[in-house]
């Protein structure tokens, strides 16, 4: 069946967007060779482009031999709308502001307790961001999207379908509906790691990783998995939940691995050894920068049980890389040197490599902005 002319329009529309977007600073001579496509469509599309505001004429260049009027640049407004960007964990939120080409305007970590009423959390969490777009002078009509990362199974309904109880005090209080009414704008909710490994994609020391598991361990253990140079989702789009995998004594890797687990095997050992055996997180931290060596037995028994894990993730995906964030990346090297041993241990004949996060932190904020800009685009264009 033919395309109508409002299907070809939206097409073409987008695909010059994306190519000023890739290439800043770009002529329509070059857009039309680039694309394949006719000067007058170009100019056509790139006027609707302009007059919309998402496009902007910048500079002339040099005049051809015949004369004639000289060529203008076009440039992707990054300024066009603004992202705002909310991390939700068993810590502190994090909000934080940015443009469409994922500059960092303003960051601020929330000082809100997370067993006050739901009303009090919503209230707090709105007026950091009112605050946060006056300083940066920003009117909220320039906000496009408002991005919600969080632990949890986001459904397709963008909704949480499943997070565990320990995240309920943020994952069930209304939060999605209270800023879309509030600054009225769109809401979208994804889960924290998935956003993570986006961000390290895209953002992180080694752009050309198109195939790549980021595995996030601190209070939880999950993963993000991006296949091809996309997110790979699953069915049920609950790929990547690594803390579900179960070991070889029938308890979940999470309970072995993650904070809880770590911490407890840890402090067995002190106590095994006649040492004092209560070592809170920090505790291990510094212990392993120390090189401590029941702590560092300890990190590297449990790195041999996660590395296990991110073996087979790998083996059955194909994936050579393995991108290592979340709490954990504070620990001395023990840990993710137990892990890299670990996985090396193989009589595939591919063996993946894993590396620290580029990003460590922020890598799901970047993340958020990735998706939050394609939204906007998308929504935008008629997408």
């Amino acid at each position: 069946m033919k395309a109508d002319s409002s299907t070809i329009r939206i097409i073409n529309q987008k695909s010059l967007l994306e190519a000023i977007y890739e290439n800043d600073g770009i002529y329509k001579t070059a857009l039309a060779t680039l694309l394949n496509l006719s000067k007058p469509s170009v100019s056509r599309n790139v006027a609707d482009l302009i007059s919309m505001g998402i496009v902007e004429e910048k500079g002339e260049g040099e005049s051809t031999k015949n004369g004639g009027r000289k060529p203008t640049m076009l440039c992707f407004n990054k300024t066009y709308r603004y992202i705002a960007s909310l991390e939700l964990s068993l810590k502190q939120p994090v909000c934080a502001i940015g443009d469409l080409k994922y500059n960092l305007l303003s960051l601020r970590k929330i000082d809100v307790d997370r067993e006050v009423c739901a009303e009090e959390k919503k209230r707090v969490i709105a007026e950091a961001f009112h605050e946060m777009l006056r300083e940066l002078e920003i009117p909220i009509s320039k906000l496009g999207i408002i991005a919600i990362s969080q632990p949890g199974i986001i459904g397709d309904d963008n909704k949480v379908f499943y997070a565990e109880t320990i995240h309920h005090p943020w994952t069930n209080i209304g939060l999605k509906e209270y800023l879309q009414a509030e600054f009225d704008t769109p809401v979208m909710l994804e889960n924290d790691v998935t956003l993570a490994a986006i961000g390290e994609m895209t953002m992180g020391f080694d752009k050309q990783i198109q195939n790549l598991i980021y595995v996030s361990c601190g209070y939880g253990v999950g993963s993000g998995i991006i296949y091809n140079g996309q997110l790979f989702e699953g069915y049920n789009r609950a790929a990547g939940e690594l803390g579900f995998f179960l070991t070889h004594d029938g308890k979940r890797l999470e309970e072995v691995v993650g904070m809880g687990g770590l911490l407890d095997h840890i402090n067995d050992i002190m106590v095994k050894n006649g040492c004092k055996g209560n070592l809170s997180f920090e505790d291990v931290v510094e212990k392993s920068l120390a090189n401590d060596e029941l702590v560092n037995q300890g990190l590297k028994e449990v790195g041999r049980v996660l590395g296990q894990a991110l073996y087979n993730c790998c083996v059955m995906m194909d994936i050579p890389t393995v991108i290592f964030g979340g709490d954990y990346i504070r620990l001395g090297s023990a840990l993710l040197k137990s892990i890299e041993e670990t996985m090396q241990q193989s009589h595939f004949p591919l063996r993946p490599t894993i590396q620290k996060s580029g990003l460590r932190e922020a890598a799901g904020i970047f993340g958020s902005f990735v998706i939050a800009k394609d939204a906007i685009l998308q929504n935008e264009l008629g997408l």
